[in-house]
């Protein structure tokens, strides 16, 4: 038939996916909730929501944490173990928060 389109259609999640994660649950509902209120805060400053979700984190649970935050991203990254989170929020705005071990004994 005349006329007939194929349309590819973006999957846009109105709501926070966690697509992986290693953290404790406290941990990862904390990084969760803080990183939805960032990310809406400043949703055309990543910088700044970024570094929001960092002071955060590191207040409550201790530094050092890693925030990146970003679209269409991919990563290789070495990290503590059970301090790992890739979430999606926003639609398609990609967090990645992971510490890094303090210091080497």
């Amino acid at each position: 038939m005349a006329g007939t389109e194929e349309r590819e259609t973006a999957i846009v999640h109105t709501y926070p996916l966690c697509k992986h994660t290693d953290m404790q649950e406290d941990l990862k509902q904390e990084a969760m909730e803080v990183t939805v209120t960032a990310v809406e805060k400043y949703a055309d400053n990543y910088e700044f929501a970024a570094r929001m979700i960092k002071e955060n984190l590191d207040k409550k649970f201790g530094a050092p944490f890693n925030v990146v935050i970003g679209e269409s991203m991919s990563f290789e990254i070495t990290y503590q173990k059970n301090s790992m989170l890739l979430m999606y929020t926003n639609g398609n705005v990609v967090a990645l928060i992971w510490r890094t071990v303090a210091s080497f004994a």
